[in-house]
């Protein structure tokens, strides 16, 4: 009973893996389909991922992009499953990129790309040119960061 259980778990997690691997494959053809440069793909430093890097087609931006693959979007689409931590991971992965690869100057973009279906019933996909940017994965909104500032002036005895 044990073993049927772990073993279906092992299963699931490799069909699962199979997905995103395939989700991932469909996602930079399409990138590569809009004259887009394709770096790196699984780019890791420690805990952190960037599934694609690419350069756009007027080698002025370096676009890292989130691929999401759903078997069917029942659930709501895929990108939404982007929580506020894992868009700061890639954020600072990006960073990490785009200084070590010595590309600083390029401006970054952060686009998500979410493919729905399978290869066997087909699939569609939602490309969202600029999702999110670097300012919303600050710890505070400006009415917040304003009333921290504000906060620790009084308190500091600075002001």
């Amino acid at each position: 009973m044990f073993y049927d259980r772990k073993l279906s778990i092992l299963l699931f997690m490799a069909a699962h893996n199979t997905l995103g691997q395939w989700g991932e494959d469909v996602a930079a053809k399409y990138l590569i389909s809009k004259g887009w440069y394709i770096r790196d793909r699984n780019w890791r430093n420690h805990h952190r991922e960037i599934d694609i890097v690419c350069i756009d087609e007027d080698m002025t931006t370096l676009l890292i992009v989130e691929v999401k693959t759903r078997s069917s979007d029942a659930f709501g689409q895929p990108d939404e499953a982007i929580s506020s931590e894992k868009r700061h991971n890639i954020v600072k992965a990006a960073q990490d990129y785009a200084f070590s690869n010595y590309l600083a100057h390029l401006t970054l973009r952060y686009d998500t790309i979410s493919v729905v279906g399978t290869p066997e019933t087909g699939y569609t996909i939602e490309h969202k040119e600029g999702a999110y940017d670097v300012l919303s994965q600050f710890l505070y909104n400006k009415e917040d960061y304003k009333k921290h500032l504000y906060h620790n002036r009084n308190r500091s005895g600075l002001w």
